[in-house]
């Protein structure tokens, strides 16, 4: 059975969640039957809140009896903070892997957590793959008879092991690697490269995990355009948005709901549900 914390109407197992007066989360079972033995928990882990509804959820679930008990975490909080970066900051994504490992969950599978840090630290954690997401978001933008039409773009040596496996996956034959300059103490970018020198007006796909601000893509895009690139689209996993939908340079977006629920977006923006991903 499905405990499905991030849209309720959708979980086989009824449940209702509010917040006490102290600001404590709560979360209670309905109706569970008494026979359960294997629950999977679909949460997102976007404050802290989530992360104790989510252990409260399988707090409960041991209480009741249920023998195993599964977790797919649509967006991991702290994922960013794989390090630390500077003297005097916290080992953040350590911090919220220690909470979810003693939850002692079955399996955990993570929707395309930032770097490998994340599965590692988690115990018994696996990542999915956004594959899925550039294969919707490409067949919705495209429609292509061969793959010589197109570019993958990845924004950072970060990235680019994660992009040439999509590449592999669909067949793609041209992939962009681009590099980005950031002071390490103040977080700010001072500059982009690429090698390729000119794009052919074709199509260029940004692939990353993360959409927050929206600067690394607006220089990115001002970079690969002055290469004579044609449409640049960007692919994230998890649209945070922090500064609106509107990103230079970018003519279209494609994300999910991984990170929070989205109720009005501009035409340029397609959210796909996270289910459909996973």
């Amino acid at each position: 059975m499905n405990l499905n914390l991030i849209t309720p109407q959708k979980s086989e197992i009824a449940f209702k969640s509010f917040t006490f007066p102290d600001g404590q989360p709560h979360l209670q079972l309905e109706a569970l039957p008494a026979d359960t033995k294997h629950v999977h928990i679909l949460t997102r882990l976007s404050t802290m809140n989530d992360v104790f509804l989510c252990l409260a959820a399988k707090n409960a679930l041991d209480y009741a009896g249920v023998e195993a008990v599964d977790v797919t975490i649509s967006y991991l909080m702290a994922a960013r903070m794989d390090r630390v970066m500077t003297e005097g900051e916290p080992f953040s994504l350590k911090i919220v892997a220690d909470m979810l490992n003693a939850g002692q969950f079955r399996k955990v599978h993570i929707f395309d957590p930032h770097s490998d840090v994340a599965t590692a630290l988690v115990h018994r954690s696996v990542a999915i793959s956004n594959v899925t997401l550039v294969k919707m978001a490409m067949k919705t933008f495209l429609n292509l008879t061969n793959n010589d039409g197109y570019y993958l773009v990845s924004p950072d040596s970060g990235a680019l092991k994660k992009v040439y496996k999509i590449a592999a996956s669909i067949g793609a034959e041209r992939v962009a690697e681009c590099i980005k300059f950031r002071d390490v103490k103040t977080g700010q970018l001072s500059g982009f490269k690429t090698f390729e020198e000119d794009f052919g007006q074709r199509p260029c796909f940004i692939i990353d995990d993360i959409c927050d601000g929206g600067g690394t893509f607006a220089g990115l895009a001002a970079l690969l355009k002055s290469r004579n690139a044609g449409k640049v689209i960007l692919i994230v996993s998890h649209g945070i948005f922090s500064r609106g939908f509107d990103i230079a340079g970018i003519d279209g977006i494609f994300s999910t709901n991984s990170f929070k629920e989205f109720t009005e977006t501009p035409s340029s923006l397609r959210i796909f549900p996270v289910e459909s991903v996973l």
